[in-house]
C-alpha cells in the first residue's frame, strides 16, 4: 500500500466520467460487434427477424456515437493523467498511438453505419426517435452506386471490426504486461488500488 496522499494518487486515476465512460463503452462496443456478428452471419437474410436486430444495431450504434462524442468532449476539457515515468518510452508511443486509434474507430465506425442506412430509403430511428439521413445519396444511393456501397460495407462489417478487435487484444495485453511486470495500470481505470 502507498504512503502517497490519496490527493496525488486521484491526479493519476482518470477522473469518475471517464472510467464510467470506458467501461460502459466497452461493453456497449462488444455487445454491438456480437449483434452484428449475428445479424449478418445467422439470422436469415430478409427476415422480421433480422430486420428487428438491424433496427437494435442502428439505434445502439447512434448510442455508441453519441457517448463517444461525450468521452471526447470529457478528454478534451480534462486531459488524462500522465502514464507511469517507469514505463519505456516505446511501450509509452504504442499505448497512445492504441488509444488515438480507438477514438477514430469509435468515429468511423457509426458515421460508416449512419451512411449506409442513409443510402437506403427506409426511415432511421433511435429507440423509437426519427433519427435524419445523411446526405449521401448522390454518393451511395440507388442501384448506380451499388459497387460502393458494397465496398462501404466490406470496410463496415469487415475490415473495420477486424482493427477493433486486433487493438482490442493489443489494448487488453499491454495492460496486463504492465500489470504483471510490477508497472500497474489497471487502477489507473479504476480497477483496484494505487501502487508506487
Amino acid at each position: 500500500m502507498s504512503d502517497r496522499p490519496s490527493a496525488v494518487w486521484d491526479l493519476r486515476r482518470y477522473n469518475a466520467a471517464a472510467i464510467t465512460l470506458h467501461w460502459l463503452l466497452a461493453a456497449l462496443i462488444l455487445i454491438q460487434i456480437g449483434i452484428g456478428v449475428y445479424m449478418n452471419e445467422i439470422l436469415p437474410d430478409h427476415s422480421p427477424a433480422q430486420a428487428a436486430a438491424e433496427k437494435f444495431h442502428i439505434s445502439l450504434g447512434i448510442t455508441i456515437f453519441l457517448l463517444v462524442l461525450l468521452r471526447i468532449a470529457i478528454r478534451l476539457i480534462t486531459p488524462p493523467p500522465p502514464l507511469r515515468s517507469d514505463i519505456p518510452p516505446w511501450n509509452a508511443a504504442l499505448a497512445r498511438f492504441s488509444h488515438a486509434l480507438f477514438y477514430v474507430l469509435m468515429v468511423v465506425l457509426p458515421l460508416t453505419g449512419w451512411t449506409l442506412v442513409s443510402a437506403g430509403t427506409h426511415p432511421i430511428s433511435w429507440w423509437g426517435i426519427p433519427w435524419p439521413h445523411l446526405p449521401v445519396a448522390s454518393a451511395f444511393g440507388g442501384p448506380a452506386h451499388k459497387a460502393a456501397r458494397h465496398t462501404l460495407m466490406m470496410t463496415h462489417t469487415h475490415w473495420l471490426i477486424y482493427i477493433v478487435v486486433a487493438n482490442l487484444l493489443l489494448h487488453i495485453a499491454g495492460a496486463l504486461k504492465h500489470q504483471f511486470e510490477h508497472h500497474p495500470v489497471l487502477w489507473r481505470m479504476g480497477v483496484g488500488a494505487p501502487t508506487r
